[in-house]
């Protein structure tokens, strides 16, 4: 017996014009069929076009109405129910010219042996079902087709296109993407990834193409190629990624506005009293000092904000995690508010390799969450370690650690897989847009790491982004070109701000250069043409009508490879972003001594 309900049970028609063999056929059938039966043909034909679900007819071949064979070709159309056809061997005729024709799948003869019968019947109904499900499958894969954005082909082993909602795979059958395909062919695996192509931002396109081979070894292996276009899911994560820094900027910026008052007096305040000790060396170099120190401290918050603020993404790079968290102390100090302490205990003994700007950012979203989980006060510990990598890294080597960790109320179970779908948030309407988890999940996994929560209702939350560990990075060469003595030098110094442009020549003195100097592009092209003798452009990068970028192409042109440096206080122009050396403001003598000598430097 089947498990099936009775209603579940293939539908089967029985016809013939004696009762008595009706009776039987449903003794020997009713236990694996719903059955339906008549004794004349003509009801039967009415029966057909009422179940078009039957799954087998069996009838009889002489009866008076009509013969059996008639009556299956009449019932075709509106059935495609597997045929059985009853019949004696007299009929046998009859019964080949109904194969013949198509009009059934086969025949038993009387009388039929029952379990012969049986067995035929299944067969039928077997049949049946698999006809049912190929149309089923062939009508979704159709639907499919017609109804979906992506472009789908299935392609054979020669690379020729079966099937497609496209009659062109021109851009599929040529080089490196004909052979990826080939390859997933050869493999029976499946495949994906994505592509780019458009220079510009706005021109710029990526697709996604997932290859599915199937089939048969061999010559009977297909390849189902479906090819997505991901440009405007793309630039919707970059505008959600945008929509996070602005939310963490508008965080910091009450902070910010306050700090910012404070280092002016201090810098203000620490000039006063200089002009009062003007005859007390020691004094008077204690107060340059401490303004000094106050206008770095605002100059590194300003250069952080810009960082986060600008909406490119950023390179991968191998950096120290500890380094980044001390300078990154302070600005995160700043969204406490006073409500909230901050501790560090870092020990990370290693490197990572990640955007540092993302990385950055999602230890502020972090801290800013942690703090809004503690709303009456309490202490957040940000804090690194070396540690083995857990088994769902499937990283061989040691991690690093970065979790921050809060006291707050913490997140209920049910909640805690939920917490990093977009837009889904657990503080009040109007106070998260629910980005921040799913940005730090997208850059931790970017970098090749995992991202864990452990938190308790009422005990507080930790939350650990886990790295693969690389060995430390070599300081670098910058502060060894600090030290480097250069020649004295020729050097055309354009500014359109007459108090930057005063400071710059002064420290371009002090170096021991000559300096020429320019309030703008067209009068630094009037000295360049001028003069001969210039061995050095340094020149600012926003200016009217013309920009510093521009003005190093046109005085290029006239004076084929003269050295030059970009002074900017812009974010987003960064030494390998244009092809000069960049020298941010503001900048110290110290600094402007060791981009000159960068720039001078031999190469190879």
């Amino acid at each position: 017996m089947t498990d099936l309900n009775h209603s579940e049970l293939p539908k089967v028609l029985l016809v013939d014009d004696e009762q008595e063999i009706l009776v039987a056929l449903e003794d020997l059938l009713e236990d694996r069929y719903q059955l339906l039966s008549a004794t004349s043909p003509v009801e039967a034909l009415d029966i057909v076009k009422a179940n078009p679900d039957l799954a087998v007819i069996v009838s009889d071949q002489r009866m008076p109405e009509m013969p059996g064979n008639l009556f299956l070709a009449r019932a075709r159309p509106y059935s495609d129910a597997d045929t059985i056809l009853l019949t004696g061997y007299a009929d046998l005729s009859a019964v080949i010219s109904a194969i013949n024709e198509g009009a059934i799948s086969g025949y038993a003869a009387k009388p039929w042996e029952p379990e012969a019968l049986r067995a035929m019947v299944a067969a039928a109904a077997e049949r049946h079902q698999l006809r049912a499900a190929l149309r089923f499958e062939q009508s979704a894969f159709v639907g499919l087709m017609e109804a979906s954005a992506d472009q789908i082909s299935v392609l054979d082993r020669h690379h020729r296109l079966i099937r497609g909602n496209h009659d062109r795979i021109d851009n599929v059958t040529e080089g490196e993407a004909r052979a990826k395909d080939e390859a997933a062919l050869a493999s029976g695996s499946y495949s994906e990834e994505d592509l780019q192509s458009g220079g510009e931002e706005h021109d710029e396109r990526w697709t996604r193409v997932r290859r599915i081979p199937f089939g048969a070894d061999g010559n009977e292996r297909h390849l189902l190629k479906i090819e997505s276009d991901e440009t405007d899911r793309r630039r919707a994560a970059r505008r959600l990624h945008q929509a996070e820094k602005l939310q963490a900027l508008g965080t910091l910026a009450g902070g910010i506005a306050h700090d910012f008052n404070n280092l002016l007096a201090a810098i203000l305040g620490n000039l006063e009293l200089a002009e009062r000790a003007l005859d007390k060396p020691d004094r008077l170099a204690r107060f340059l000092s401490n303004a000094r120190s106050a206008a770095g401290r605002g100059s590194a918050i300003t250069r952080r904000l810009l960082s986060f603020s600008r909406q490119r993404d950023l390179a991968a790079e191998t950096f120290l995690p500890d380094t980044a968290i001390r300078d990154l102390e302070e600005l995160v100090a700043r969204t406490m508010a006073g409500r909230v302490t901050l501790s560090l205990d870092l020990d990370a003994d290693g490197a990572i390799h990640a955007d540092p700007g993302q990385f950055e950012l999602a230890l502020v979203n972090l801290c800013i969450n942690a703090r809004d989980a503690m709303a009456n006060g309490g202490e957040i510990v940000l804090s690194s370690a070396r540690v083995p990598a857990p088994p769902e890294m499937r990283h061989t080597g040691d991690c690093i650690r970065i979790a921050v960790r809060d006291s707050g109320a913490g997140i209920p179970e049910h909640l805690r897989d939920r917490v990093f779908e977009p837009f889904f948030t657990t503080k009040a309407q109007g106070e998260g847009t629910g980005l921040g988890l799913p940005m730090v999940r997208a850059m931790v996994e970017a970098a090749g790491g995992l991202v864990t929560i452990d938190s308790s209702v009422g005990e507080g939350t930790t939350v650990a982004l886990w790295f693969p560990r690389l060995d430390p990075v070599e300081a670098g060469a910058e502060g060894v070109a600090s030290e480097t003595e250069t020649r004295s030098l020729r050097v055309l110094a354009v500014e359109d701000d007459a108090e930057v442009r005063a400071v710059l020549v002064a420290h371009l003195t002090a170096a021991g250069h000559e300096v020429l100097e320019a309030d703008g592009p067209h009068a630094a092209l009037q000295r360049l043409q001028s003069d001969a003798g210039i061995d050095l452009l340094v020149t600012d990068y926003a200016m009217p009508e013309i920009s510093g970028l521009d003005l190093f192409r046109l005085a290029s042109e006239r004076r084929p490879g003269l050295p030059a440096i970009l002074v900017t206080g812009f974010a987003d122009v960064e030494d390998g972003s244009v092809p000069l050396p960049v020298l941010t403001k503001p900048f110290t003598g110290d600094q402007l001594k060791a981009a000159i000598a960068r720039v001078l430097a031999p190469t190879g």
